[in-house]
């Protein structure tokens, strides 16, 4: 996979006087539009110094850590199927290490050390109830742990952990971010409209919004801690589709860019 050369001069990154995090948070296969917002950085050649990021947000995050261009970030995507992912009808109960497969064929067997960028990804230790910051050892086995929402897929044992997706208490992890040395941050929420309910009594649906309700009061954690946020328009997209990949990541890049006035005041008030 092609990875950014830090010589080839094709980004050009403005020096900053402070460190610039982002907090990307998760949302299923709406992390997609991840990609979006870091186009629209790459673009006006601002990159973050270090990045925290939960469930997918961790994923997207680690890659970019990992210096893999926006364009192969898609073209890797556009590749992964459902099957490899759930592999269970219903989907509850599929396995973790379809998630670690995943990820390590996006980001091979590469360690926290070895990244570009600084990273960690959050996880829950379902056996006391304590958020985890993973930022050691493979990335890839983190990522996992990160991402494994509870039913959905099994959790993750590691280092005497019983690991599941972080969102259960920090989905965007601003203040990890902080922790880490950042002085501003940039959060990325991708369901910005989360905790309304539903209608619906079908057992999927109800999973859905049960999550989301309890996920809508770890997002305060993140809020307070973001300089800025950004929110993609996601609504009409499913967190559960592999379908619509280029729209997402459009998406995303229009609300970091409708986002960018803002951002570089805060740069230069900083």
């Amino acid at each position: 996979m092609k990875k950014q050369s830090q010589d080839d001069g094709v980004l050009r990154y403005k020096k900053l006087k402070f460190k610039l995090g982002a907090a990307f948070s998760g949302g299923g296969t709406r992390g997609f539009a991840h990609i979006g917002v870091i186009q629209a950085f790459e673009q006006e050649n601002i990159r973050f110094d270090c990045v925290a990021g939960t469930s997918v947000g961790s994923l997207i995050g680690a890659m970019y850590c990992a210096g893999i261009t926006c364009e192969d970030m898609i073209a890797a995507a556009k590749q992964v199927t459902r099957r490899e992912i759930v592999n269970k009808m219903w989907a509850i109960g599929s396995d973790s290490a379809n998630i670690a497969a995943v990820a390590s064929r996006l980001l091979g067997d590469i360690t926290f050390d070895r990244l570009n960028v600084p990273f960690c990804a959050v996880a829950v230790d379902i056996s006391d109830g304590q958020e985890v910051l993973l930022d050691t050892g493979n990335v890839a086995q983190c990522v996992a742990a990160s991402c494994a929402v509870p039913a959905l897929f099994k959790p993750v044992c590691m280092d005497g952990m019983v690991l599941v997706d972080g969102g259960l208490l920090n989905n965007m992890p601003a203040d990890v971010c902080r922790r880490m040395g950042a002085e501003a941050v940039i959060g990325v929420d991708l369901n910005h409209t989360r905790g309304q309910g539903t209608q619906s009594r079908k057992l999927k649906d109800v999973l859905v919004a049960t999550w989301d309700i309890t996920t809508k009061s770890t997002m305060y954690k993140g809020q307070i801690n973001s300089d800025i946020v950004i929110e993609p328009e996601l609504a009409r997209f499913s967190r559960t589709s592999l379908d619509n990949i280029d729209s997402m990541v459009e998406e995303g890049y229009r609300a970091a860019m409708d986002k960018m006035p803002e951002i570089k005041q805060l740069l230069i008030c900083k």
